[in-house]
Formats: C-alpha cells, structure tokens, sequence
C-alpha cells in the first residue's frame, strides 16, 4: 500500500531571485548530531514527476540528497532540498514525499514539480526627462536552456538626447550566459559582454533643483568590457562567487571643467575618468545566503549579499581603487503569513581613484530616482529634498546606503493557470545617504550636509508574472517622469 511518510513543501513560490544565477547543485552533506532523531530510513531511489521541459537529471543533481544515503527521516537536508530545487528558478511549487521501498527501511523520495516559464522579463526601460525626452529598452532572459539549466540573457536600450550641450543619443547592449553546475558539481561559472555609447551630463552653473539644459554640458564616452566568474555553493541556501572584470573606455573630457556655484563662487570639477582611453581591471568577491522561502513576493526568511572589488594597475589597469558593498534584509510573517514586516539595508563604500562608473550614484541609494540602465545615466534631476538637509547634494559619492522599513500585504495567490501566480500590495518609508570622500575629510561644515541624509518612501504593487515581475509603484512611477 502507498503510504506517504513526509509531505514538505506546503507554500508555493515563484522565479529565482536572480534571473542570471540560479542556485547550483551541490553534494551530499553531512548530517549532524542535532538532526538525528526519528526512524532511520534508507534512500533507495529518488523519482522526479511533473517535469516536461527540465531534464530530471539536473534536479536531481541539485538535491542534497542521493540514494543509499541513511538519514532520519527529520534530517534538515529534506527541508533544504526543496529549497534548492526551488532555488533552481525553474518550478512554481516543488513537494517532497517518501512511500515504501521494497525492502523494511528502504524508501523512494518523491519530488514533484510544477513547472513555471523560464524566458523572462528581467527589465522594461522607458520614460522621459529633460535630459533624454524619451528612452525605450529591454533586458530577458532563458533561465532554463533545453532545460539543460544553462541561463542565457540579453539587454537592450535607446536613449535620445535633449538640448544639454555636447550630448549626444545613447545606446546600451549586454549578453549574459551561465552554467549553475559544470559537470554536475557545485561550481559554477558566468560570463557577461558590455558595450555602452554614452553621453552623461554635469552641472556648470544654476540651482540643483532646477533641470534646465542651459545649466548643463555633457561629454561623450564609450566603454566596452567583459567580465566572468566562478561560483561555488557553500550550503543549499549559501554561494561564494569569485570573479575578474575588464573594460576599456575612451571618454571625451572638457579640459579643466568648472561649475560656478549660486554664490558665486567657481570651483573645479572632477569627473573621475582619465582622458582618452583608459583601462579598468578588476578582481571581485561575492558572498550570498538566501533564506526566503519565496524569493520574488516574500513573507519570510533573509537575505544578505556582501561583495567586495578590488581594481590595481598591479593586474593592468589604470585606476587603483576598491569597493565594498552589502545588503541585508528579512521578512517576519504576521497574522498567518498574509502580512509581512520586512528591515532592508544596503550600502557601500568606495576607497581610492575609482572611475565614474564604479562610484555609487544617487538613483543606487534613492528609488524615487531614475535609475540607471546598463550603465547609462538618463536624468540630471535632483532629490526630493524633504529633510531640508543639503540642497545640492552629490549626483556621485564614495558612501553611501538606504534603511527602509517595508510592509506588505498579500492581494492573491494563484496556481498559475492565467500565468499570474500572485501579488502584494506594499509600502515602504526610510532613509538614504550618499556623501563625497573631500567633504568628509576636509570638512568645514555640519556631517549631515557632508553626508545628507532624506527620506525615501514608495507604495505600490508587485505581481509575480510567468514572464517576469512587474511593479507598479510611486518610485517607479517618478523615476521614469524626472
């Protein structure tokens, strides 16, 4: 007689919480002595249904689990097993099951899946500003390759010009691809091309709440890079990845730029690039452990991310400089999990002679911003200034981060027959700050106009999409019209 030992699994989940890395697979781990209580029970076989396009072999490969392998039948590695199969980005629900094997303490674990799509909407760009009156573009992606697990992505946009003096159309376009587990192991490997025609614009003169192109000039550039890595899982719910990146640019500087300042004052510019051609290399570290249950509308668990780059002329380049930057975030269920209470903060600090690019920009730390696209800067507006902090504050800075509060609240969840599988409404209020190295070294003025500090506040909704999520938000919404 069927007999049903263990069902897991009782919350369905969407898309992987990133598009271009999924989870890897990885090899059996140990069990410790704080998860042995229960039966003992032998794996004989593992069966795989519900799959149609991803091969079963790679599922399970990602388990933490294999046959012969002697467990108690609460071992954690259950519960982490579906998490990983989950993690995969490839399944809308997965469930675990035992029934008898054919001998006394043998049985067969059972893995349903539910499949979801894997070619996704990763970004939808457009909207207008003073700077380019309008932009339009795209970046998607295959998750799942011949269901070989082999992720493929590509982006795309078209920005055009205003009347800011020197400036010019731009355009950006990037391939990605990656393999979670080569050979079926634990490591993995990425790799990614960048090419960006570029024009960014500075101020020279007039208030910084004020966009008027008369109070800009722009200079035009060009980079051209790639980078790649390796990755390797730690845990089920833990990566490390390593990694090296390499980009030319050539930038069309203004000789000695200046910006005169309301005061009247004139006080130099510097835009952090060398002139003519220029080479950036970089070597990088990343650590990651996701714990959310639900990745993409989350009620539950944490997530943090530190990633560390160092970029010398020691390995080839121009440019001796080194980041750091994080991110942490949890949710805590409330009443039955429908709502959620979610603390997110990130930031960063960038130490040395880093190029523009790898400076942490204003829309980075402040959503009610435009942010940028594959590398291009689209709007010269300023902040809100709600705090009345510092009216003209950094568009560029060495630190910088945000700490918001965030509430959501479940609207549905659906099986995924209409391709809709659920959506939260949220809202979100907190604080950001960005300040430049000069001003906090050598400052003759307050540390809150050295490093200003405002408010950031969003509402909205977030859908989870068989093609992708779609927000729909207040930040959103200002971001695309500034």
């Amino acid at each position: 007689m069927r007999v049903f030992l263990l069902v897991l699994a009782l919350v369905a989940i969407g898309g992987p919480a990133s598009a271009d890395h999924p989870a890897t697979p990885g090899a059996t781990e140990p069990t410790t002595p704080t998860d042995e209580f229960g039966p003992v029970i032998v794996i004989e076989a593992i069966e795989v249904f519900g799959n149609t396009i991803t091969q079963s072999e790679l599922i399970r490969r990602t388990l933490p689990l294999a046959p012969g392998d002697v467990i108690h039948a609460s071992d954690k590695r259950l519960r982490d097993a579906r998490f990983k199969v989950l993690a995969l980005g490839y399944f809308r629900d997965v469930a675990l099951a035992m029934r008898k094997g054919t001998a006394r303490g043998q049985v067969v674990l059972e893995i349903r899946v539910i499949e979801r799509g894997t070619f996704v909407l990763n970004r939808l760009w457009f909207g207008t500003t003073n700077v380019s009156p309008y932009w339009l573009g795209a970046d998607v992606g295959q998750r799942n390759l011949l269901g070989l697990g082999v992720a493929i992505g590509a982006g795309f946009i078209y920005a055009t010009h205003g009347d800011v003096e020197n400036s010019r159309d731009q355009w950006a376009g990037e391939l990605r691809a990656s393999d979670p587990s080569l050979l079926g192991t634990r490591w993995g490997a990425n790799a990614a091309f960048t090419l960006v025609h570029g024009s960014e614009a500075y101020r020279i003169t007039g208030d910084p709440q004020d966009v008027e192109a008369r109070d800009l000039k722009a200079f035009p550039y060009r980079r051209f890079g790639g980078r790649a890595g390796l990755t390797y899982d730690v845990t089920a719910l833990s990566r490390i990845s390593m990694g090296g990146r390499v980009e030319q640019i050539v930038a069309d500087l203004p000789v000695a730029p200046t910006r005169e300042l309301l005061d009247g004052r004139t006080i130099a510019l510097d835009l952090h690039l060398e002139p003519g051609a220029s080479r950036v290399v970089t070597a990088g570290f990343t650590f990651d452990r996701d714990t959310r249950p639900d990745p993409i509308l989350p009620h539950q668990g944490g997530h943090i991310t530190v990633s560390a780059e160092l970029g010398s002329s020691l390995i080839g380049g121009d440019y001796e400089f080194a980041t750091l930057f994080g991110r942490w975030e949890h949710y805590w269920p409330l009443l039955g999990g429908k709502h959620a209470i979610a603390i997110k903060v990130a930031g960063g600090v960038v130490i040395g002679d880093a190029p523009r690019f790898d400076r942490i920009h204003i829309a980075d730390v402040n959503r009610m911003l435009t942010p940028r696209a594959l590398g291009l800067v689209l709007s010269a507006a300023a902040p809100l200034d709600i705090l009345g902090t510092r009216p003209d504050k950094p568009t560029y800075g060495d630190l910088g981060g945000s700490a918001n509060l965030e509430y959501a609240f479940e609207l549905f969840r659906g099986k995924g027959k209409n391709r809709v599988y659920g959506g939260d409404l949220f809202f979100g209020a907190g604080l950001w700050g960005l300040g430049e190295r000069d001003d906090l070294r050598a400052r003759d003025t307050s540390l809150g106009n050295a490093l200003p500090i405002d408010v950031y506040m969003d509402a909205g909704v977030r859908i989870d999409t068989d093609v992708g999520v779609f927000e729909v938000t207040i930040a959103n919404a200002l971001g695309r019209l500034r």
